[in-house]
C-alpha cells in the first residue's frame, strides 16, 4: 500500500467532513435565527390571522434566558388573616385542613387548603358614588395595604367595567418579569372592595442555570389548535416564569401542592384578559 497516496486521502476526507460539519451548523444556525426574522415573524401572524387571531402586539424577535425559580404557595394561617381583616374580631370556624371561614358583620373571609383566600363584603354604603377607572387602582391597593399586603410585586394587567362594578386583575412579578399563575384579583364599586380573590407566589431560591425560551414567533403558533382563541385579540407577549402544579410529575395533588419549580415560558394575553402559558417542556 502507498501510505503516502493514503495518507493524503485522509486528509482530503478530513477536510470534506469538517466543511460539511461547518455547513450544517451554519443551516442549523439560520434556522434558529430565521424564527426571529421579520419574514418568519410576518408568516407567524399571517397563520394566526386566518384563525381569526388577531396580533395587537409586537412578537418579540429575541431568544431570553431565565432562571428556574423555587417558588412557595403564600401561606394563609386564619388567624393571621383574622387579625389583618378584623383586628382579631371575627369568628372563625375551621372545617378540616381544607377550608376556614372567618365572618364579621358584613364581611368573611374562605381559606381553602391554606392558599386560596376569598373576601366577600355585603356593605351597600356609598362611599363611591362617582367612582370611575381612575379610581379603581388606588382604592384596590389602599385595600391591599389594609389587610397586610406587599404591592411592591403586583402589577396591574386587566381591568374591565362589569354591570355595576370594576373588575381589577393583578399579577404577580418578580425582578419585572411576570410569575405565572399569582393572582390577585378584586372587585370594586360604588361600596367599596366587594370581592377579592388571592393566591400568591413568593420566590424561594432561584436557579444557577440559565435556561433558554423558544422563540415567540415559534412558541405562538401553538394557538392554531386552541379553538378557545380564535377571534381573540393578543394585547401582549411576555417572557415569564410559569408554575404549574398539574404539570410536575413529582407532585402527587396539584390541590395539596405548598412549592415547586416555576420555569420560563411565554405569556400571552388577550384583550378580553385570557391568557395562554407556552413552556417548551
Amino acid at each position: 500500500m502507498d501510505w503516502s497516496k493514503a495518507k493524503n486521502v485522509l486528509i482530503i476526507a478530513f477536510i470534506a467532513i469538517n466543511i460539511l460539519m461547518g455547513y450544517v451548523l451554519i443551516v442549523e444556525n439560520q434556522e434558529v435565527d430565521a424564527t426571529n426574522s421579520p419574514d418568519f415573524i410576518q408568516q407567524a401572524e399571517d397563520l394566526l390571522n386566518n384563525k381569526g387571531i388577531e396580533v395587537n402586539t409586537d412578537i418579540p424577535n429575541i431568544n431570553p434566558k431565565l432562571s428556574a425559580l423555587t417558588v412557595v404557595y403564600e401561606n394563609m394561617k386564619p388567624e393571621q388573616v383574622n387579625k389583618n381583616f378584623f383586628n382579631s374580631r371575627g369568628y372563625v370556624s375551621a372545617q378540616g385542613e381544607e377550608l376556614a371561614e372567618i365572618s364579621l358583620e358584613d364581611e368573611s373571609v374562605s381559606i381553602l387548603n391554606k392558599k386560596l383566600i376569598i373576601y366577600e363584603s355585603n356593605s351597600s354604603e356609598n362611599k363611591y358614588p362617582n367612582l370611575n377607572e381612575e379610581d379603581v387602582i388606588p382604592i384596590a391597593k389602599e385595600f391591599l395595604m389594609d389587610k397586610g399586603y406587599n404591592i411592591e410585586d403586583i402589577k396591574i394587567s386587566f381591568i374591565k367595567k362589569v354591570s355595576d362594578y370594576y373588575y381589577v386583575e393583578f399579577s404577580k412579578i418578580y425582578n419585572d418579569i411576570y410569575l405565572e399563575s399569582a393572582f390577585t384579583n378584586i372587585q370594586i364599586n360604588s361600596s367599596g372592595v366587594i370581592k377579592m380573590e388571592r393566591m400568591w407566589l413568593d420566590v424561594k431560591e432561584e436557579g444557577e442555570n440559565l435556561i433558554a425560551i423558544s422563540p415567540a414567533a415559534k412558541s405562538i403558533l401553538a394557538l392554531l389548535s386552541m379553538k378557545e382563541v380564535y377571534g381573540k385579540t393578543i394585547v401582549d407577549i411576555s417572557h415569564c416564569y410559569y408554575f404549574n402544579p398539574g404539570k410536575h410529575d413529582y407532585i402527587d395533588d396539584p390541590l395539596e401542592a405548598k412549592q415547586g419549580r416555576a420555569i420560563p415560558a411565554w405569556r400571552i394575553q388577550f384583550e378580553d384578559g385570557y391568557k395562554v402559558i407556552i413552556d417548551n417542556y
